[in-house]
């Protein structure tokens, strides 16, 4: 994957974000996605002030996308950005129906927060909304549906959305710690000792887009039925991709 290789990685670490990562130089239909534009992350109520300062000084952050229920916001907090001068976007897309398996869980996601999925993308494609950042709590599963929906409209090949989407196995250790605080701090019934700690794999988000082919067709397909239009998806693309 020489593509993977030529990605312009985020410069340095940040202290309290342990998966945080630019979409920036991934191959994409007629050109590569815009580096500096478009982070992925773990929830950023862990940043530090220090993170903050540093995402709003040399990013240049404009919008957070925070994907996260109403609940978890209230009960776990915003972090330091919360007082920043950055555009906040709620876009909860927790509480789907149950499913059997990851992909059924990313599929429900799809199938049933269209409308706030495709309410972000649209937001994506505004003026002034990037650069942007968007989260979850570990930021793998809600924000790996929307990273594989916005890269997937933009021409991203299949086989890198299933990589960067597998970049979060790195962090996993870190987040299932945090995992085990916050269902403690939330009073959920704790993780059973029996169940092994999952990690990301790529197979995982090969299968979702498989499903996303069975059900709308491609993602334009899945778009399409969930409002956007052609002229919102022109306006994505010309703020995420750059020229070959």
């Amino acid at each position: 994957m020489r593509w993977w290789r030529r990605r312009r990685p985020f410069a340095g670490k940040l202290e309290g974000l342990v998966n945080f990562r630019d979409l920036g130089g991934l191959p994409a239909h007629g050109g590569t996605v815009r580096p500096g534009v478009l982070f992925r992350s773990d929830s950023l109520a862990y940043a530090t002030p220090a993170d903050a300062h540093r995402l709003v000084r040399d990013l240049g952050l404009s919008t957070v996308i925070d994907l996260r229920g109403e609940y978890e916001v209230l009960q776990l907090g915003r972090g330091p950005l919360s007082s920043a001068r950055v555009g906040y976007y709620s876009a909860p897309i927790a509480d789907v129906s149950g499913a059997e398996d990851l992909v059924g869980h990313y599929v429900a996601m799809l199938a049933e927060k269209g409308p706030v999925l495709a309410g972000t993308v649209r937001h994506l494609a505004c003026a002034g909304s990037l650069p942007a950042v968007f989260h979850c709590e570990a930021g793998c599963d809600r924000t790996g549906v929307l990273a594989a929906i916005v890269l997937g409209l933009l021409g991203v090949p299949e086989e890198a959305i299933a990589a960067d989407y597998a970049a979060t196995a790195a962090a996993m250790p870190t987040i299932h710690e945090r995992v085990a605080v916050v269902v403690d701090r939330l009073g959920l019934p704790p993780r059973p000792a029996s169940l092994p700690a999952w990690e990301p794999e790529p197979a995982f988000m090969t299968s979702t887009l498989d499903q996303v082919r069975v059900r709308w067709g491609d993602m334009q397909g899945w778009a399409r039925e969930n409002g956007l239009t052609d002229d919102d998806l022109a306006a994505l693309r010309a703020n995420l991709v750059v020229a070959a």
